[in-house]
């Protein structure tokens, strides 16, 4: 059996200390991506509310 790659750059063997992951390194990078945007979970938009309206309910 292959042992499983790294879930972000599919190049390198996971290690025991990052599982999923083959590194801090690549660790890092998938949050930065989390965090940036650039990964969405599918489903409706929310519009948020503007600054205005959040202090009018107050």
């Amino acid at each position: 059996m292959n042992e499983p790659l790294c879930v972000y750059c599919r190049k390198r063997p996971v290690a025991q200390a990052c599982r999923p992951f083959c590194s801090e390194r690549c660790r890092l990078l998938d949050l930065a991506r989390w965090v940036d945007g650039e990964y969405r979970i599918p489903g409706t938009a929310i519009d948020e509310p503007d600054d205005e309206e959040a202090t009018d309910e107050e």
